[in-house]
């Protein structure tokens, strides 16, 4: 009779990675909320213990969680701008991609955090490092803007904020069902192009590919 080959003890990195990996993907299946301990467990086939040993304090395991998914987000998106030279279409980019409907899954991620961090220092704090990268790679773009003549502000870092405001503000409405997609893309795209004395036709939607 054929043996059942044993199977091979995992290294704690590798554990610990197996772990890690279960969260994210029960974070982007049903939200923050979803990454619990037993949760976690069940999904990686092991005890909650074992996962209580990697991870003593869940709020690290959320606050990790959030902080891999999110910041995997603008590191993907500040690759994609960087595959343009002109800064208005480093901007246009930067506006598809924070409007694409493929990531609204990460939006709703974000309104978890906002609420979950009130009492969840480590995913506060995983979210306003996150805002911050997000935050300069808006305001490097509108910098080079403004230094190739193609921009007007006085205030570059004052355009980022406007943006992310926006954006936050219209996934809050996309939670709720409140106006259509074409209306809140329009608002994000034409009130950033004022700010930064462009035409909004000038920030198109723009093709991602990769």
């Amino acid at each position: 009779m054929p043996t059942t080959p044993a199977r091979r003890r995992l290294s704690p990195a590798e554990r610990e990675a197996q772990i890690t990996e279960a969260a994210i993907a029960l974070a982007r299946a049903d939200g923050l909320t979803a990454v619990t301990l037993r949760g976690t467990a069940a999904s990686v086939g092991v005890a909650p213990s074992l996962v209580a040993h990697y991870f003593p304090a869940m709020e690290d395991l959320v606050g990790d969680t959030f902080r891999a998914i999110a910041s995997d987000e603008v590191a993907e998106v500040t690759r994609l701008v960087a595959r343009e030279s002109d800064p208005v279409a480093q901007l246009s980019v930067l506006l598809a991609a924070v409007t694409d409907p493929a990531r609204d899954d990460v939006a709703v991620l974000w309104a978890d955090a906002w609420s979950l961090g009130r009492t969840n220092d480590v995913l506060a704090a995983a979210a306003r490092d996150v805002m911050d990268e997000w935050q300069r790679l808006a305001t490097g773009v509108v910098e080079a803007g403004v230094s190739a003549g193609v921009m007007h502000t006085e205030d570059p870092a004052a355009v980022g904020r406007l943006l992310f405001a926006l954006v936050d503000a219209t996934n809050g409405y996309a939670l709720v069902d409140h106006l259509d997609r074409s209306t809140r893309d329009d608002l994000v795209r034409s009130t950033t192009a004022r700010a930064v004395g462009l035409d909004a036709a000038a920030l198109g939607a723009s093709q991602l590919n990769g």
